[in-house]
């Protein structure tokens, strides 16, 4: 089952174009595109989308997130500060529309968080988080609103306690009900449309039964959105490979990518400044270069990079190949093509 983007994701998309936009920025979107297209190894162009990990801990222990289970090969917890951000951000705050602040962790758990949100905002830039939503408040509710923060994806897989918490492991379901009524009423009384607020609905065999009763409970909460995708119980993702679930016959659908984008428009970060080159990456030993010392620009085009980008373009196998590209099942089809 594929995802289908709602109206607001268009919406937001113009927000972008409009409000955050200029000619650096659309100059970047082409050339970025072109090179990807042109499949060119050393890019001239910087990445169209930053992920920013704020803190990678969490408070829940969700059952597929090596956050929660507390892998052992995952790279240490550390905390985001402001200072840090504005070093990272000003690197590539003239060159793109959004900045998304998520990843492993639960964002709102840093204490500079709206700080940083209005750091990112104040300097034209769309700023969008992913969160359980267990930790929110009035106060939180007010801030989130003035920093100008775009979008709340909320991660909520279950319409029920019972079923919520099976994936979810910590949660509560009527605290995160009543935290977005909260969020929705302050938006109300400011005459704010953002943050706006997606429901994201994860899709496992123990939820799929309540789909259409979470979709009731999403439009009598007032929220923006609602999308599904699939979930993963194990924490440790096939490189390479997208799921999906059909609702039709209850069965996934795996299948491998052609091609990896994250190599050629996407940077991830860490909170210690670590770059990883792939969202299901966390281990230690996926660390593709770091930003405390080095620039954007001198990691996005390092050795690790640029070999890999190389080896999907030509489709020859070199040396220097390193994981989590390694065990990539975009490199094993090139590898036997």
């Amino acid at each position: 089952m594929r995802t289908i983007r709602p109206k607001i994701t268009y919406f937001k998309y113009l927000y972008y174009f409009v409000c955050c936009g200029s000619i650096k920025k659309i100059y970047n979107y082409l050339l970025n595109k072109i090179e990807k297209r042109l499949k060119r190894t050393h890019l001239k162009s910087l990445p169209v989308n930053i992920m920013i990990e704020p803190c990678n801990v969490c408070n829940l222990k969700c059952l597929g997130c090596i956050t929660g289970t507390k892998h052992a090969e995952a790279i240490e917890p550390h905390t985001l500060s402001l200072e840090q951000f504005k070093k990272i951000f000003d690197q590539f705050k003239e060159y793109v529309f959004n900045v998304s602040l998520y990843n492993w962790g639960e964002p709102f758990l840093n204490k500079d968080i709206f700080s940083i949100i209005e750091y990112g905002s104040s300097n034209k830039c769309g700023v969008t988080v992913h969160s359980n939503f267990n930790i929110f408040d009035e106060t939180m509710a007010k801030k989130a609103i003035l920093s100008r923060l775009t979008h709340i994806y909320l991660c909520i897989d279950g319409a029920t306690q019972e079923t919520y918490e099976k994936y979810r492991v910590g949660g509560d379901l009527s605290r995160v009900f009543r935290n977005i009524e909260i969020l929705v009423k302050k938006k109300k009384e400011n005459r704010s449309i953002f943050p706006l607020l997606t429901w994201r609905y994860l899709i496992f065999p123990h939820n799929v039964h309540e789909i259409e009763l979470a979709k009731r409970k999403s439009k009598q909460l007032n929220l923006d959105a609602f999308e599904v995708s699939f979930g993963n119980l194990d924490n440790i993702a096939t490189f390479g490979v997208e799921k999906r679930y059909n609702l039709a016959t209850g069965s996934i659908v795996s299948y491998t990518s052609k091609v990896c984008n994250s190599l050629w428009d996407t940077l991830i970060i860490y909170p210690d400044g670590s770059v990883i080159p792939c969202c299901q990456s966390f281990r230690k030993t996926d660390i593709f270069g770091n930003l405390n010392g080095s620039s954007i620009r001198e990691v996005w085009n390092n050795k690790e990079f640029v070999t890999v980008r190389k080896i999907i373009s030509t489709k020859k196998i070199g040396e220097g190949i390193r994981h989590p590209c390694c065990e990539c099942k975009i490199i094993e089809n090139v590898q036997k093509s």
